[in-house]
């Protein structure tokens, strides 16, 4: 129980806010419990405001709000600016602001992320670090894995994992950061110590209006933090020396050009690992790794840098990046019997379609390529024929099938898909799990199935329906 008047310190507000017990606070209507706080929120399908006597019904004893509605009720309603930007610091307040007891590492940028956290989070565990982390593929915590439904939840079930992980002794937390929970205020009153930037290429832009405000949300992440925090930053990529130029906080660079403070050498790749030598403060380091493509080498010297500031040995760093698999979803390999090459990964966007096949190509260019893959609905249209094209570029077959198509029509999304094809050698297959089979029957020795787009997702959204699917499990029954 926290009172009212308590946990809205900070927060600029009209309506008269007594000390009255609060147990929660919720911005979900179906949620609410007796003697709690409901934040109405506008959101982009369904508004909060108009389930406020709902949530009066279930109990609620106040509401905060940022629309003109008469109060007609018994208990207080407080109205705000911005009831979402209100309640990142509402839900600091009740849990009691556990992210300044914990280091905690926030790494954004288009792609990587998932890698990034994911392998901090196992160099610190391998270290006994009482680490845990949150992103795509959900929120590693005390109790096992836990689904979160988002890359960054919303602010109210983010300020309740640090207290969770707080009284539970966890000490470190690395957490992915989209662009969207900047954008919406889900990050504003966390305590961040590190960010790391990665890239910044086309995704997103049904949310964001073009590629200049995706990249002035992403900077808003490093223009707060003050100069006793640190920024790690990509120095590859040609938006990095614009957050260089406006972040107070330390800096630390990482990458294959620009003299970065860490860079590799001497790499050798394959489809099954890749070895180099990082170099780091005129030393030396070799790195023998399952994990493959300069991008996961940009994703490993970014981990380094962020661990070792963090107080771990750079020795006891390789050794834990030595022995590291791979990461579920993120260029995970499988061999057919016959030496068939099967490939599943994220990659959802023109950036990684660039990557991951100009990856494969490079390596085994005697090898016939076949890329399956779709585009979700209800996102940026403009990139689904951008995809097609860079598919074209580089595949020998191509499967075209569904990927989360939501309420949109899913031939229609295929259609722009192949608009700019210039060649025939594609195939439609709108069921996605024949599409995987007809795929893996056709595949032979030295030739890869490349199966993009979905990784360790294990649901196919069709309107708002979350089907049963996962590209992975399908593979491993036909293996």
């Amino acid at each position: 129980m926290q009172k009212l008047n308590k946990i809205l310190k900070g927060i600029k507000y009209s309506g008269l806010a007594d000390s009255r017990n609060i147990s929660g606070i919720f911005y979900d209507s179906r949620k609410i419990k007796k003697d709690s706080l409901f934040i109405a929120i506008k959101g982009f399908n369904v508004d909060g405001h108009k389930f406020i006597d709902k949530a009066i019904d279930l109990g609620a004893n106040a509401i905060l709000l940022d629309q003109n509605i008469k109060n007609r009720h018994s208990i207080p309603f407080l109205r705000v600016k911005d009831s979402r930007k209100a309640m990142s610091k509402i839900a600091s307040n009740f849990f009691g602001d556990c992210s300044k007891n914990i280091s905690i590492t926030g790494i954004t940028g288009t792609n990587g992320k998932t890698s990034i956290t994911y392998l901090i989070n196992h160099i610190l565990k391998y270290n006994n670090y009482a680490t845990s982390s949150l992103g795509s593929l959900g929120f590693y915590g005390p109790n096992g894995i836990k689904s979160t439904g988002f890359t960054t939840p919303e602010s109210i079930e983010l300020q309740n994992i640090f207290s969770t992980l707080s009284n539970g002794g966890v000490t470190h937390l690395n957490m992915e950061i989209s662009s969207h929970s900047i954008a919406l205020n889900r990050i504003d009153d966390i305590d961040i110590d590190i960010a790391i930037f990665t890239n910044l290429t086309r995704d997103h832009l049904d949310f964001h209006k073009n590629i200049d405000e995706y990249f002035s949300t992403k900077l808003k992440l490093f223009k707060r933090l003050p100069s006793n925090k640190l920024s790690i930053i990509n120095t590859d990529d040609p938006y990095s020396q614009q957050i260089i130029n406006q972040t107070k906080s330390k800096i630390l660079t990482y990458g294959f050009n620009n003299k970065p403070d860490i860079y590799p050498t001497n790499v050798k790749m394959s489809l099954i690992g890749s070895q180099f030598e990082i170099n780091y403060k005129s030393k030396k380091f070799k790195i023998k790794t399952s994990l493959i493509g300069n991008f996961n080498i940009l994703n490993i010297l970014a981990s380094v840098l962020a661990c070792n500031i963090m107080g771990i040995d750079i020795n006891n760093i390789i050794q834990a990046i030595n022995q590291f698999d791979l990461i579920p979803g993120r260029f995970e390999s499988y061999r057919k019997k016959n030496g068939g090459i099967i490939i599943i990964d994220y990659a959802h966007t023109p950036d990684a379609f660039e990557k991951i096949l100009s990856l494969v190509k490079s390596i085994q260019p005697e090898y016939k390529i076949t890329t399956l893959f779709g585009c979700g609905g209800d996102r940026d249209k403009n990139k689904r024929s951008i995809m097609g094209s860079i598919s074209e570029k580089f595949s020998d077959d191509i499967i075209i099938t569904d990927d989360n198509p939501r309420y949109e029509d899913p031939n229609e999304i295929i259609n722009q898909i192949i608009s700019e094809f210039k060649f025939h050698k594609h195939i439609i297959c709108n069921d996605r799990e024949q599409a995987i089979k007809k795929g893996f029957k056709d595949l032979n020795n030295n030739q890869v199935l490349l199966i993009l787009g979905k990784g360790v997702e294990d649901y196919q959204i069709i309107q708002d329906q979350k089907i049963k699917h996962s590209d992975i499990e399908i593979i491993k029954k036909l293996l």
